[in-house]
């Protein structure tokens, strides 16, 4: 069996005012800057270069929030959360419009289905990494779940005997 797995990478970029960092894409309207794992670039690096790309601006990546799977085209997205570190707004081939909004606003202006079921997670602020799988055409959740970072029944049992 030959793997064609691709991975892309997002990242819900905040400023010091608790403001986030969206963009007009040409395809697919508002939303958070994010793009395709190239090739011997290491996942860090794509959501970095992703987000200057579309939006002119450099992040800190401060947490990880989620992973979803489209499962007719094998593309495994994954989410995180930034810091904005500097740089001035600039719109690219990727991007007509580039600007902060409150988090208040922002899902009000995402409309594409997926892109808004991420979202929708981005700003939960739960304290577990959300794993979904999906249909894009129609757009359908297959299954879900939610997980605990680092901690396990197993690791606690095992700390306890050490």
């Amino acid at each position: 069996m030959e793997y064609t797995h691709f991975v892309s990478v997002a990242g819900l970029v905040f400023n010091d005012n608790n403001e986030i960092l969206l963009l007009e894409s040409p395809r697919r309207g508002w939303e958070y800057p994010g793009g395709m794992v190239e090739p011997g670039e290491t996942i860090q690096d794509a959501l970095r270069r992703e987000i200057k790309e579309e939006t002119g601006v450099e992040v800190d990546i401060t947490g990880f929030i989620g992973i979803c799977k489209n499962i007719e085209k094998d593309i495994v997205n994954i989410d995180f959360i930034c810091k904005y570190r500097g740089g001035t707004l600039t719109t690219s081939d990727e991007s007509i419009k580039v600007k902060w909004v409150a988090r208040e606003e922002a899902m009000n202006m995402v409309s594409f289905t997926l892109t808004r079921k991420r979202l929708h997670n981005m700003l939960s602020a739960v304290e577990k990494v959300n794993c979904f799988n999906f249909r894009r055409e129609p757009f359908e959740v297959v299954n879900e779940d939610y997980f605990t970072v680092g901690k396990s029944v197993f690791m606690e049992d095992y700390n306890a005997k050490i």
